[in-house]
């Protein structure tokens, strides 16, 4: 493995070999996680530097395009594959940050053998995101009262476990395994908010947030299946929700 600084000496079971000036790595849990962008100006748009970490072991790896191998004339194209691929080890969980605006579709793949662990990504502002594996949608976790977000992801669902965590911050994650790819989608959606004079237990002995999507829904006149709850706080309370888009209705306006 080559010598990257922030990035070699942090694995486990590794030896750094001056002659070579390279690191010989004694374990099967390394692999490499691919991040590739899917939009229609993934060619053209900059995203970079992408900035994978993992704070428990200082691993930093900071992250630029491809070199421009194609030409226009005698200049450069400028045009670069949004693939951001990132030496890991498989045991630990990793942060994803881009310096623009990520892209709204996505994909990740890990390439290796062993290992499993969690993807966050940091997203710049709300929405809604859906995560499929194999062409199918993984359904996020659901929403837990106790903690005001969705439930953390464990991997207990096995790769493309979810939930997107908005509010304060704003931040999608997903479970990925060996040889896994998990596809990332943006939802056409409405961010809300809405500030209401109840204490939070008040707020939960009235419905909590079943409740409250089915008022909003059936204000609307919408289902309440398109109100996604992404948070619930103090303040008295607060609710960030999402009024998406029905898919049904889109197709058909489309056809």
């Amino acid at each position: 493995m080559s010598d990257t600084a922030r990035v070699s000496e942090t694995f486990k079971d590794c030896e750094f070999t001056e002659q070579w000036n390279a690191w010989q790595c004694q374990q099967e849990n390394l692999g490499v996680l691919v991040a590739i962008g899917d939009d229609g100006d993934a060619y053209d748009r900059s995203v970079v530097p992408v900035y994978f970490t993992n704070e428990e072991s200082g691993y930093t790896n900071k992250v630029n395009y491809m070199m421009d191998n194609t030409w226009d004339g005698f200049y450069a194209s400028q045009k670069h594959k949004s693939m951001f691929p990132t030496m890991v080890q498989t045991d630990r969980n990793y942060t994803v940050e881009y310096s623009g605006t990520p892209f709204g579709n996505m994909r990740y793949k890990l390439w290796s053998k062993e290992g499993a662990f969690k993807v966050k990504v940091l997203y710049w502002n709300a929405g809604s995101y859906k995560v499929l594996v194999d062409g199918k949608e993984v359904e996020a976790n659901a929403f837990d009262r106790n903690t005001g977000i969705a439930k953390p992801v464990s991997g207990l669902r096995g790769c493309g476990e979810n939930r997107f965590v908005g509010g304060t911050t704003n931040y999608l994650e997903f479970w990925i395994t060996p040889l896994c790819t998990v596809q990332v989608k943006p939802v056409d959606s409405i961010p809300s908010n809405v500030r209401m004079d109840w204490t939070m237990d008040e707020f939960y002995s009235a419905g909590g947030t079943t409740s409250f999507a089915d008022r909003v829904s059936a204000a609307l006149g919408i289902h309440a299946s398109q109100i996604k709850i992404v948070a619930v706080y103090k303040g008295s309370v607060v609710v960030d929700y999402l009024v998406t888009v029905d898919p049904e209705s889109t197709e058909s306006a489309s056809d």
